[in-house]
């Protein structure tokens, strides 16, 4: 199991657009065999500041999800719109509780 946290800033202007095209990949993403849980949070003190925590079955499933086409459609919208109003961080975590083995 990969269990992935990122960090995303985005431009005041731009956190509208970006919430509709997040929401639009999360939707293909919850569908996909090796996601086993992703959700998109959007901080309450700072609106532009947004958490993506994914869960991936394996190293297959996070690869199969950067290839599908939803991600390089969400991806192309982010970046040719320039939506990041400075770099992103994600760190890969370890499940302590729930154990990795009660996911399913």
């Amino acid at each position: 199991m990969l269990i992935f946290q990122f960090h995303y800033f985005i431009k005041v202007e731009y956190i509208e657009a970006y919430k509709e095209a997040i929401r639009e990949n999360v939707r293909h993403t919850v569908l996909e065999e090796g996601v086993m849980r992703f959700e998109v949070l959007q901080d309450k003190k700072d609106p532009s500041h947004f958490s993506l925590f994914e869960v991936y079955r394996d190293d297959e499933g996070r690869a199969a999800h950067l290839e599908s086409e939803h991600f390089k459609k969400f991806r192309r919208t982010v970046t040719e719109n320039d939506m990041f109003a400075r770099q992103g961080q994600g760190d890969e975590f370890e499940a302590l509780f729930p154990h990795s083995t009660d996911w399913e």
